[in-house]
């Protein structure tokens, strides 16, 4: 995510998306509150609250990590950018707060989030895919670019897709006329895999498995650990294919090394909810 905005376009279709992601994930986080005798008005209030805190965190979070904001070496850089598991990471810490507060289970909590957060991202990257953020390879490889590993990828996949190409102003375009790749005045960016649309794909395909899990009948917070993990699975392969992840670590970026860190932790959260009881719905 990136906090570019134009001050003079208060209606973009993104924003629309964006506000359709949020409504369909409050719905459902509502839904499953219910179901579970939690009453909903404590999603209505949770909502806001932690979609406001996670981009303040999240904002917050990207100050320390300024190499995550080069997007084409050095010769690119846009300004703050917000990253996605901070964002969750921050709401997270809000939900827990609230959850002492109104002594409720915190991990039962995660578990009513966990797969309307999936319908709502799934949702976002489409805005994303419009918007011309968080965009893919260059379909092609035959550019030259000592950032070859950042911006290309594998030619076979070039089969999935030929491509789309994004107008002057926008990122991809950015970037790859700041690698020297496309001349100044060129019409659009060089092809680029939508892999938003890819991502899209895998989420309905995680929601679709996990439907009809019995969260419900298993300690509290194990469908949290499943979603997280599988969310971080899936963006840990999808990195490859984008271009606007700094490298930092062989050739991987910030986001798959934290992919990384959340896959580790949850082979070992598991078994941890399991050998307890689990939270009670309600604290007394």
């Amino acid at each position: 995510m990136y906090s570019h905005f134009d001050s003079n376009t208060w209606v973009t279709p993104f924003g629309l998306i964006f506000l359709a992601a949020i409504a369909a994930a409050w719905w459902l986080a509502r839904r499953n509150a219910v179901s579970i005798n939690i009453d909903g008005s404590h999603v209505d209030l949770l909502m806001p609250i932690t979609i406001i805190v996670g981009i303040a965190g999240g904002t917050l979070l990207s100050l320390f990590m300024p190499m995550d904001q080069m997007i084409a070496g050095e010769m690119m850089q846009t300004g703050v950018r917000i990253r996605l598991f901070g964002i969750l990471a921050t709401g997270a810490v809000a939900v827990f707060v609230y959850s002492r507060i109104v002594k409720l289970s915190f991990r039962r909590l995660l578990d009513v989030f966990a797969l309307p957060t999936i319908a709502g991202l799934m949702i976002h990257r489409a805005g994303c895919f419009f918007a011309g953020c968080c965009w893919g390879d260059i379909v092609s490889n035959e550019h030259s670019t000592s950032f070859a590993s950042q911006v290309q990828t594998l030619p076979f996949l070039s089969m999935l897709s030929s491509g789309v190409q994004y107008p002057p102003g926008s990122l991809p375009y950015q970037q790859h006329l700041a690698m020297g790749l496309i001349e100044p005045g060129a019409l659009a960016s060089l092809p680029v895999y939508p892999v938003q649309l890819y991502e899209c794909a895998l989420l309905l395909v995680t929601l679709i498995a996990l439907w009809r899990f019995p969260w419900r009948q298993f300690p509290a917070g194990v469908l949290a650990v499943i979603v997280v993990c599988a969310y971080a699975f899936i963006r840990f392969f999808i990195e490859y294919l984008r271009a606007d992840g700094h490298i930092v670590l062989g050739n991987m970026t910030v986001t798959q090394l934290q992919c990384l860190f959340l896959l580790l932790s949850g082979v070992l959260l598991p078994g941890m909810l399991v050998r307890t009881k689990g939270e009670p719905l309600v604290k007394g």
